[in-house]
């Protein structure tokens, strides 16, 4: 299992729009990576979370948008300070309980063609349960009621602690995190974004 990093701690926007810590943490990814850019203060559309510190920095952020079918669009996007420190499974796994929560079946990430480290993203997704057909730029994952493994179990704007209990592929039939698709191991640890 994953250790998360300690402190951090999950805030909603109720009302999101383009700020600094945003421009600082999405223009901190790497040229071709994400390319998203608003004017100051411009109302930002779908739902926006933010990990933060014990002492209240923006190292990350989260964005959900609910498409018809229900599935999810997310983008996460992790400080390069704050970079192999865990923070983007703490995103992750907050964005995926969100869209279970809400009932969604399907939470989908496109990795970008031009994305300077698409393979290494890429892979960080697969380990951690999201497919694609071979060549697919866009990843996606079942999250629905009857995947809830060890999501966390508070609400969309206080912080969540860590799961309770650990996934047992086991009792699901399915292979742990850290299998690849052609049934190797993989430490989830080694792949931390």
């Amino acid at each position: 299992m994953t250790t998360l990093p300690t402190g951090l701690t999950w805030h909603h926007e109720p009302s999101p729009t383009w700020d600094a810590d945003k421009q600082r943490v999405i223009g901190s990814a790497p040229a071709g990576a994400l390319d998203v850019s608003y004017a100051d203060g411009a109302a930002l559309p779908g739902d926006w979370w933010a990990a933060r510190t014990s002492d209240g920095a923006v190292v990350g952020y989260g964005w959900l948008d609910a498409t018809w079918g229900g599935d999810a669009e997310i983008l996460l996007a992790v400080d390069a300070s704050a970079q192999h420190q865990g923070v983007g499974s703490f995103v992750l796994g907050r964005l995926e309980h969100e869209a279970a929560r809400r009932g969604l079946n399907y939470v989908y990430n496109t990795v970008r063609g031009a994305h300077p480290q698409h393979d290494d993203v890429h892979d960080w997704l697969a380990v951690r349960g999201y497919r694609g057909s071979t060549g697919d730029t866009t990843l996606r994952k079942r999250v629905g009621a009857d995947d809830q493994r060890s999501a966390p179990t508070s609400g969309p704007s206080k912080a969540d602690p860590a799961p309770s209990r650990a996934y047992d592929p086991a009792a699901d039939g399915e292979r742990a995190p850290g299998h690849e698709e052609s049934g190797g191991y993989v430490d989830v640890d080694e792949h931390q974004y």
